[in-house]
C-alpha cells in the first residue's frame, strides 16, 4: 500500500513526531506535533503570527510581551468583554511584577508556587488564587502548544484548597443581619438604601443592578425585568451589555413594599435631576439609569463596597458602645461585599421553602446545580430546626 503522501513543508521526524516548515521575510520557522493534524494547526497558528507580526522567537520573548499577544489573539474574539477585562486586572496587580520581564521558557513551577503562597498569606480566599492559576494555565497551555515552551509550568503547582460551599469570599447574612443592616443602611446611607433592599429582594447580580433602567419595571404587576449587565472597559465609557447568560435574561416577582420604595426613589430621582439641571451628568444611552451617582453617573463596585463598609462601621460603633453599658463583650458585625445580597437572598428563600428550582430562575442559573451548592449547606441549619417540631411529643 503506498504510503500517504504528507503535505508540501510537512516531514516526519525519526522520534515520530511530525514537523512542519515555513519561511517568510527570508526567515524559516519550525514547528512540531504529534501527529498530522496537530502540526498542521500549529503551522496555520504560526503563520499567523509571524505575518501580522506577533511572532518572536520563543527564547527571547518575555511573559509581558506573551500576555499581550496572547490577551489580543487568543481571547479577545472568545471571551466576554468583561472576562477579557477581569484577565487584564489579575495579570496587573498579581502576574506582571513577579514574572513579567522573565524570559517565557524561564518561569519555572517554584515561580508561579511564589506567587500563590504569598496570596494566600496576603489573606486572598482561595477562589481567587485559583482564578489566578486559571489565567495563567491558559497563558502557558497555549504557549505551549505553539511549541514555545517545553512544558506547561502551571500543571505543577498547587492552590489552597476550596471549600465546597465557598463563593468567592462572599457570605449569606443571617436574618438578624439582613434586618439589621437595612435598617442602618437607611439611617447611613439613605442615597444607595434603596439599591440594598432590591439587592436583597431580588438577588440579583451587582452588575445586573447597576444596569437596570426605569423602563425595566412593571409596578402594575410587580416585576422587574433583567435584560443586560453594566460593563465598564479600561480607557472606555460605561455601558450596557448582555446578561451573563441566556438564563440570566430573567422577570423577578417584586414583594409589594420593595415595589413601593423604588416608585418613591424614582420620585426623588426625578426631583434631584430637575434641581441639578445641566450638573446632571448622564452618559448618553443611560439617561435612565434607576442607580446612579448623586450627579447621574453610572454606579461603580468601588462606590457601593465603601457604602456597605460606612454602614457596618457605624453598627459595630453602636454595638460597641452597647456592649459598654452591659459591661460584655461586643458582638461584631462582620463585613461583606456585594455579592453577599445574591447569596443571601438565596438562602432566605431556600429557609422559607421556595424550591430549588424557583429559585434557579429568580437567580438566572444555567445550572440547578449552582443553586443546589446554596442548599446544601441551608440544609443542616433547616433539619436543627425542623427536629425541634417534635419536642412536644415527649
Amino acid at each position: 500500500m503506498a504510503e500517504k503522501r504528507l503535505p508540501k513543508g510537512i516531514s516526519i521526524r525519526k522520534d515520530g513526531r511530525y514537523q512542519a516548515r515555513y519561511s517568510f521575510g527570508g526567515k524559516r520557522y519550525t514547528v512540531y506535533g504529534k501527529n498530522l493534524k496537530e502540526v498542521e494547526k500549529k503551522l496555520r497558528d504560526a503563520k499567523y503570527e509571524i505575518e501580522h507580526g506577533i511572532f518572536a522567537k520563543p527564547d527571547k520573548i518575555t511573559v509581558d510581551a506573551w500576555f499581550k499577544i496572547w490577551a489580543a489573539e487568543y481571547q479577545s474574539n472568545n471571551v466576554r468583554e468583561t472576562t477579557e477585562v477581569l484577565y487584564k486586572s489579575i495579570y496587573n496587580h498579581h502576574i506582571k511584577e513577579p514574572l513579567g520581564e522573565m524570559k517565557l521558557q524561564g518561569v519555572r513551577p517554584e515561580h508561579i508556587q511564589v506567587i500563590f503562597n504569598q496570596m494566600k498569606k496576603d489573606g486572598f480566599s482561595p477562589a481567587f488564587i485559583k482564578r489566578v492559576q486559571n489565567v495563567l494555565n491558559l497563558m502557558f497551555k497555549q504557549a505551549y502548544m505553539n511549541d514555545m515552551i517545553f512544558r506547561n509550568p502551571v500543571e505543577k503547582t498547587s492552590t489552597p484548597r476550596i471549600e465546597k460551599n465557598e463563593d468567592n469570599g462572599s457570605r449569606a447574612l443571617t436574618e438578624q443581619e439582613q434586618i439589621t443592616f437595612l435598617k442602618y443602611a437607611d439611617e447611613v446611607e439613605p442615597y444607595y438604601a434603596d439599591i440594598f433592599y432590591l439587592g436583597f429582594a431580588t438577588g440579583m447580580r451587582i452588575g445586573e443592578l447597576f444596569a437596570l433602567e426605569w423602563k425595566d419595571f412593571d409596578f402594575l404587576k410587580n416585576e422587574v425585568y433583567v435584560n443586560g449587565t453594566m460593563i465598564k472597559i479600561d480607557g472606555k465609557e460605561y455601558r450596557k451589555g448582555p446578561t451573563k447568560t441566556s438564563a440570566s435574561k430573567r422577570i423577578i416577582p417584586l414583594l409589594p413594599e420593595i415595589s413601593k420604595r423604588m416608585k418613591i426613589h424614582k420620585k426623588i430621582q426625578m426631583e434631584n435631576r430637575l434641581m441639578l439641571g445641566d450638573k446632571w451628568k448622564a452618559i448618553k444611552g443611560l439617561e435612565n439609569l434607576c442607580f446612579t451617582t448623586p450627579i447621574g453617573r453610572p454606579l461603580s463596585r468601588g462606590v457601593i463596597y465603601n457604602a456597605i463598609d460606612r454602614v457596618i462601621d457605624v453598627i459595630n460603633h453602636d454595638e460597641r458602645m452597647q456592649a459598654e453599658k452591659e459591661n460584655r463583650k461586643p458582638v461584631v458585625f462582620e463585613h461583606f461585599s456585594s455579592h453577599s445580597m445574591r447569596h443571601t437572598f438565596a438562602t432566605r428563600a431556600l429557609e422559607k421553602g421556595i424550591a430549588p428550582k424557583v429559585v434557579q430562575e429568580y437567580l438566572g442559573h444555567t445550572k440547578i446545580n449552582t443553586t443546589l451548592d446554596i442548599y446544601t449547606h441551608v440544609v443542616p441549619e433547616l433539619k436543627a430546626e425542623e427536629i425541634k417540631k417534635l419536642a412536644n411529643l415527649f
